[in-house]
């Protein structure tokens, strides 16, 4: 016979491993999502979300980046979710006292490479930012552009000339 020490730990083995596979699988899911918002133009509206989040159950978060507000402050370290220290607080640390211990260190985002220069700000070795995001082409039937760079859109994929979608 099982004691009730047994039962937890098996079932705390069992939501970890649960969680393993949910994140192994996930990023199978989110790949097959991303191509089918791309393939049929979905857009927020299409699956009933609002910006507002009332009448949205789910979060296309894989389709779409949340625009930034502001540097985060404070990280999860559990799920790695950020918060920029304004508005209502997320679950995760909203009944938390003192919150030093999710607090993200100023040097991260420096150290992580991402930081770009702003525009028209001269970059450290003197050279000026590129025109990188600078539409070269345009699908005439959906309005969507193109910049020429990395992996071409759906829309112009299969074209053997590409003329007819250069942007005058």
């Amino acid at each position: 016979m099982s004691t009730y020490r047994d039962l937890t730990a098996e079932i705390s083995r069992l939501q970890a491993q649960a969680e393993k596979l949910r994140n192994a699988e996930k990023s199978g899911v989110i790949a097959r999502i991303r191509e089918a918002i791309s393939l049929y133009g979905i857009t927020p509206a299409d699956l009933g979300l609002s910006k507002s989040g009332k009448t949205a159950a789910v979060s296309i978060e894989a389709a779409k980046p949340a625009p930034q507000f502001g540097v985060a402050k404070y990280r999860d370290p559990a799920t790695g979710k950020t918060w920029t220290g304004r508005g209502k607080p997320p679950a995760w640390i909203a009944g938390k006292k003192d919150r030093t211990a999710f607090l993200i260190s100023a040097a991260a985002p420096a150290a992580s490479g991402n930081a770009t220069p702003a525009k028209g700000k001269r970059r450290l070795n003197g050279s000026r930012p590129t025109s990188v995001g600078v539409a070269k082409y345009r699908d005439p039937a959906s309005g969507k552009t193109w910049t020429g760079r990395g992996k071409p859109p759906l829309w112009i994929a299969g074209a053997k000339d590409r003329d007819p979608f250069l942007i005058k």
